[in-house]
């Protein structure tokens, strides 16, 4: 691990976030090998280390791993019904697809892992009286607008393509969430999160993390359109520490946008931004295809998360920065 990825650990471990309430809770997360959830672990771990907070995580994924003192992992396939022995005081819903490339090689798996994991989830919250928190996406409000949406604002999607499968799977486990809260009085909050970008260990497909892959390895970066798109961000580590926000001060049923601050730059200026730190430069090959050089907006209003007492740590330049130096020494 690198010094940034630690730095960016304690930062959000020690945070103005509520922690007294997780003192001595269990905490139950799919998707915890994953980027979002692997960093989330690595925070309650140095709580516990640091502060003695006794947080105890079940991560339930598909390829499992070595518990230690503060996280058990089960390897479970969260399609499947989720049995557990022990009280749970909150689960947290983050496994899923998020990039093109698994939409596309894997559409059902997509849809499934979505709802029915958030399906077999809440069935354990009734279960267990814990409270539940869905990890979102800006993809549900679609095509957007110009003006940032807020949290009543809903957009058009095209249902009739596989891409739009993961669009409407976060829709439907939203609805599920208020199903479930309005038939079994679950405790629900759910975080929309912007495009995520960070250091991640896996592949990623999305355009700014190809950005940083090209200004790592030192190459050109290739846009196949004007870069005009105007998109919300947040950086990883502002992303767990929101999630933790919501999850422990949010109000039950309501849903809270997470982005870091917007910076006025297009698609094409953070692909400038990263080329220049890398010395490289930005070429454009424009597509045959009128829609291709299209402005589009996706930017969120993020005030409400605002008023629980959430900022971020970072803007998206500066996270950026960071991604990019953090894998840099990590190839030292």
């Amino acid at each position: 691990m690198t010094d940034l990825e630690k730095e960016d650990i304690k930062k959000i471990a020690e945070s103005d976030l509520n922690w007294q309430k997780l003192k001595n809770k269990r905490i139950m997360i799919s998707g915890g090998t994953g980027f979002i959830g692997s960093l989330m672990l690595d925070v309650f771990r140095y709580r516990n280390f640091r502060y003695g907070d006794g947080i105890r995580v079940i991560s339930l994924s598909r390829s499992g791993g070595t518990s230690d003192e503060t996280v058990e992992y089960i390897k479970h396939d969260i399609t499947k019904p989720v049995d557990y022995a022990y009280n749970i005081d909150y689960i947290i819903h983050l496994a899923s697809n998020t990039h093109p490339k698994q939409y596309a090689d894997d559409p059902i798996g997509t849809i499934t892992t979505n709802i029915f994991g958030c399906n077999n989830l809440l069935k354990l919250a009734v279960e267990k009286k814990a409270r539940f928190l869905l990890a979102s996406s800006v993809e549900i409000y679609g095509q957007g607008s110009e003006v940032p949406m807020n949290e009543q604002y809903c957009g058009y999607i095209d249902c009739n393509q596989a891409r739009s499968g993961y669009n409407e799977a976060k829709r439907t486990c939203e609805s599920l969430c208020q199903s479930y809260r309005k038939k079994y009085g679950v405790n629900v909050v759910i975080a929309r999160l912007a495009r995520i970008f960070g250091a991640d260990k896996k592949n990623d497909t999305k355009a700014m993390s190809q950005f940083i892959e090209k200004a790592v390895s030192r190459e050109d970066i290739i846009l196949k359109s004007k870069g005009n798109q105007r998109y919300s961000y947040c950086y990883v580590a502002d992303a767990v520490s929101a999630i933790i926000k919501v999850l422990l001060d949010g109000i039950d049923g309501e849903a809270y946008n997470v982005s870091d601050d917007d910076e006025k730059k297009s698609l094409g200026e953070y692909a400038e931004y990263m080329a220049k730190l890398a010395g490289k430069k930005v070429i454009y090959q424009l597509e045959n295809n009128p829609s291709v050089s299209k402005s589009t907006y996706a930017l969120i209003n993020t005030e409400k998360i605002k008023k629980l007492g959430w900022m971020p740590m970072y803007s998206v330049s500066e996270g950026l920065n960071r991604t990019y130096k953090i894998y840099k020494e990590r190839s030292l």
